[in-house]
């Protein structure tokens, strides 16, 4: 007998090869929607707009190499990579010291040319399952402009109707404020498939596990920090040597679904330590023209048919393309 993941992965398949792709909204209802809800601030990335980037390396284990051909997950290969530190939401002054969403964006510049996109969050879900979904939470989030917050009748009864959404915010409300972005877990939660040279496919989910561990703050100790606090924190912890994390495959079991990231695949699954995650300086705004894109991946890697990822990439081209437009 199948599993239930496995016929919702044959059926999204069959889905995005026919007609019913357009039923999706484009990518720049996607931008706007976020447009509506945190506002539109010239020269600033639609989501995750408040951030700044760094530079480091990966060394691979070799524990990856029986998973994937992937150049950059063999053995005690080494690969430069450039990255990004972040606030989820389109606010670029969202503060440091409240509980939200973090995010860490990474680009391996592979041997031979290949990249490497790996987008991850400081949740183990996303908010949505599609992205229909994704417009339709955001549009009962946009302010009323006779109020300025959103209407109350709507939010409820979009919240009610759809109780999966709320995943992500009940559990950053039950996260202490982190203590740097160097001491918070990371997840990518979109499933992908790694694949090996005698081409045998295993569907996994990113995570990275910081090295110096989970640290949180009390929620005095979040009051008396300041709200661009997370920047200098990570100049000083630099300064001290490289920020490190463990890059670990987390190994879909049958019946994990493979399609739906709002979906927590849980904490017993086995994982494979792929290797070290390396942040070895900042580089102030130095990617702020670089979109980092879930689907940009090497050979040895694939996506799944999670359908919030074939948007990813148009979408967050249309805001590369207006923030670059924008007028100095």
């Amino acid at each position: 007998m199948k599993s239930k993941s496995t016929i919702a992965l044959g059926a999204l398949t069959s889905l995005f090869t026919g007609v019913a792709l357009a039923e999706e909204p484009s990518p720049a209802a996607l931008v706007d929607a976020l447009n509506g809800v945190f506002g539109r601030h010239a020269h600033m990335r639609a989501s995750h707009a408040k951030g700044f980037c760094v530079s480091g390396e990966f060394i691979a284990s070799g524990a990856g190499a029986k998973l994937s051909s992937a150049k950059h997950l063999q053995t005690n290969v080494v690969t430069p990579l450039i990255g990004r530190f972040s606030i989820g939401g389109g606010n670029p002054n969202a503060p440091d010291n409240a509980r939200n969403l973090r995010g860490l964006a990474l680009r391996f510049d592979i041997t031979g040319g290949e990249q490497h996109d790996l987008l991850m969050i400081s949740t183990p879900m996303f908010f949505a399952r599609t992205p229909s979904e994704f417009v339709a939470f955001m549009a009962v989030r946009k302010p009323d402009p006779a109020t300025g917050k959103p209407v109350k009748e709507k939010l409820d009864a979009f919240n009610a109707a759809n109780p999966h959404t709320l995943r992500q915010s009940k559990y950053i409300a039950g996260q202490p404020v982190p203590a740097s972005y160097a001491t918070i877990p990371y997840w990518a939660v979109s499933t992908f498939y790694l694949e090996n040279r005698a081409h045998k496919k295993t569907p996994i989910r990113w995570r990275a596990e910081p090295v110096a561990g989970s640290q949180g703050l009390s929620d005095e100790e979040a009051a008396a920090r300041s709200k661009t606090f997370l920047v200098d924190e990570l100049t000083n912890r630099l300064a001290s040597g490289p920020v490190e994390f463990r890059l670990y495959a987390m190994l879909a079991q049958e019946g994990d679904n493979l399609i739906d990231p709002t979906e927590v695949w849980p904490a017993t699954r086995k994982e494979v330590l792929v290797g070290n995650i390396r942040i070895k300086a900042q580089t102030a705004q130095a990617c702020d023209s670089t979109t980092f894109i879930p689907t940009t991946l090497p050979t040895g890697i694939l996506p799944s048919a999670d359908p919030t990822l074939p948007v990813r990439a148009p979408s967050y081209a249309i805001s590369l393309g207006r923030r670059l437009s924008d007028p100095k």
